[in-house]
């Protein structure tokens, strides 16, 4: 079950890809205590280490490796550990994001994970393993704890072939905001996420091929009803599968040109919903897009296309038109790096007498490192929820600013500000919400 807003850094993933979406998220890099709070991600081995002042080519202010600063690990064997233990503090204005009478609280975060990366000169293998337990100080039936497993690694083949696998297994619970959530529950609706994908890819001089497999399913817990009885949310249950095949052509190095082609099918369990609706389609997505190295400092990777996707249930429209992704990279110094992004892309959904709904959301983030040890950031964004079969859509405006503060390899800190405001012509949906937070990690 994936956020609406979605990053574009790996955009051919959109295409196969989706699930009843926890829609409508501010972007997770700026914090949002509601959300899974991600490992710090450890820096990934190079074979050659970058001198203090200098940028290889395509690294940004956010990606470049910080040898003074970036965790360092322990060795395991053939393997590094990765340890990290981050606990973050949090003021949100509108906990359950009212039109009218918002209530604040304070929320508090603790999460630890683990990653176990290979250090092998062929092949690889990981695992990760992550605990986020939220607590509201006085409205307390909103607390609840996510969790994930997993692994995943890559065998080569050849120089030119390689194949990929992962498997997972998350909780995670709906947020109060999205227009998927059960009114009157007495706690947050909990669901699991059993995945697993496999892939390949292999070139053939400037032409490649890569064929991705992807399976999800999702399984809903029933919730209690503050008015009393239940909800069976478990009809909601469904397996979603994905095949998706990348060709590309690089016509000179870092530019590239390809195409996307993508099947989607989603099993529902039950044959009728809450609402008696019955939600099992399929869909398919074609579409083109480049990959471009402009100057080495300006960088592309987009595509466009049409995307389809259609109901059994004949009373469900179904959901076409165009659909894509963009992100366009521009590191203006050195010392600064601006990101834009637009991703349109369909959306599942549990309201009455809708299908779905296209989701279109445009980004703009800029990253400063003001000191070698102090990086700020900003970001902007919007987003258009139009719903297919349901006179509903939804605006959101999304604006948040950040510090981090690199003490040492073992210990950051980081806070600031974000904003969010939903203006949609459904009744009694819309709020403005303010978090500020303050976040410790503890790294390995």
């Amino acid at each position: 079950m994936r956020r609406a807003l979605i990053s574009v850094a790996v955009l051919a993933t959109l295409l196969s890809t989706g699930a009843m979406a926890q829609i409508n998220r501010p972007n997770p890099d700026l914090e949002n205590p509601e959300a899974p709070i991600p490992p710090i991600p450890p820096a990934p081995p190079r074979p050659r280490q970058a001198a203090p002042d200098e940028v290889q080519r395509g690294d940004t202010v956010v990606t470049r490796p910080r040898p003074d600063y970036d965790p360092i690990g322990a060795r395991v064997g053939g393997f590094i550990l990765f340890s990290d233990l981050s606990v973050q503090e949090t003021y949100n204005s509108n906990v359950f994001y009212s039109q009218s009478g918002p209530k604040g609280d304070f929320i508090t975060a603790i999460n630890p994970s683990v990653d176990v990366k290979s250090n092998w000169n062929q092949h690889a293998l990981n695992f990760h393993a992550d605990i986020d337990d939220v607590h509201y100080a006085k409205y307390d039936n909103n607390d609840f704890t996510d969790w994930t497993v997993g692994g995943d690694g890559r065998l080569d083949i050849y120089h030119d072939a390689r194949l990929f696998g992962g498997a997972g297994y998350a909780t995670r619970h709906l947020p109060l905001f999205s227009p998927n959530n059960i009114p009157n529950t007495n706690k947050p609706v909990e669901y699991t996420d059993f995945s697993g994908n496999v892939a390949g890819e292999k070139e053939f001089n400037r032409l490649s091929f890569r064929l991705d497999g992807n399976f999800d399913a999702y399984r809903y817990d029933d919730a209690t009803l503050t008015t009393g009885g239940t909800s069976r949310i478990s009809l909601n249950d469904y397996d979603e599968k994905r095949v998706g095949l990348r060709t590309g052509y690089e016509f000179q190095p870092g530019r590239q040109v390809y195409l996307l082609t993508a099947g989607d099918w989603r099993d529902y369990r039950s044959n009728a919903d809450l609402n008696g609706f019955n939600r099992t389609s399929n869909g398919y997505t074609v579409a083109v897009g480049a990959k471009y190295d402009l100057t080495g400092l300006l960088f592309l990777d987009g595509f466009i296309g049409y995307r389809s996707q259609s109901y059994d249930d004949a009373r469900l429209q179904t959901i076409s038109g165009a659909a894509g992704g963009l992100q366009l990279t521009w590191n203006v110094t050195r010392l600064t790096t601006l990101t834009g992004s637009v991703t349109r892309d369909v959306q599942e959904t549990i309201i009455a007498g809708s299908s779905g709904y296209f989701a279109t959301l445009a980004q703009i983030r800029a990253d400063h490192e003001l000191l070698r040890n102090l990086l700020l950031n900003a970001t902007i964004g919007y987003e258009n929820d139009d719903f297919t079969g349901f006179s509903r859509s939804d605006d959101y405006y999304l604006a948040g600013v950040g510090a981090k503060y690199l003490i040492s390899h073992n210990f950051w800190l980081s806070g600031g500000y974000n904003f969010a405001h939903r203006e949609s012509n459904a009744a009694n949906t819309n709020f403005d919400d303010h978090i500020l937070f303050a976040r410790f990690s503890a790294h390995l």
